[in-house]
């Protein structure tokens, strides 16, 4: 629980962060001025993308009120920023590591997605069973107390003898009319 909840405080602040870590990174692993000038664009998306499966994670229900991640969650989000971190590096494998890097930010946004889905399914199912058995409970007849036919205020079928007369009849003092 304590990894889970850690990931969940950790999301908003590395999505600042380990963007920087890779101009930082670029900057003293000797790259270019054309290729950090060209850098800032992709770390201003990288940005946004990282803030946008925050927000997705935390979206969800399950998670806000654990503030915790799933375990789903924290393994793609541990590839994700293992990913991110190497790319600072600026090594000769920096082109496939940032590409793999993007795989497994559009994979995690769109299982955030999924995942929030799923659980807004359930919670709404959930929901409308309870609305069905509230209305069920309150369509179904109750027994007057004493009349011997189970316990006072229990609920029983309804009776089904034919056809009936109901006659309703007011003794609150109306006069008859003329």
């Amino acid at each position: 629980m304590f990894i889970r909840r850690a990931f969940f405080y950790w999301q908003f602040p590395a999505a600042v962060i380990l963007p920087a870590w890779i101009l930082v990174g670029w900057g003293v692993f000797a790259a270019t001025g054309w290729q950090i000038l060209g850098l800032i664009v992709g770390v201003m998306m990288l940005t946004v993308g990282m803030l946008a499966v925050a927000g997705v994670t935390s979206a969800r229900k399950d998670v806000r009120a654990e503030k915790a991640v799933s375990w789903l969650d924290v393994l793609l989000l541990t590839v994700l920023h293992a990913l991110v971190i190497v790319v600072g590096f600026f090594t000769d494998y920096t082109a496939l590591l940032g590409t793999l890097a993007v795989v497994a930010l559009i994979a995690l946004f769109w299982v955030g997605i999924v995942e929030l889905i799923v659980e807004t399914r359930k919670r709404v199912r959930a929901t409308l069973a309870a609305f069905e058995a509230q209305a069920a409970r309150a369509q179904m007849p109750r027994t007057p107390s004493g009349s011997g036919a189970g316990a006072p205020g229990s609920v029983r079928a309804p009776r089904v003898d034919g056809e009936y007369i109901v006659i309703e009849t007011s003794d609150r003092g109306a006069s008859p009319r003329a």
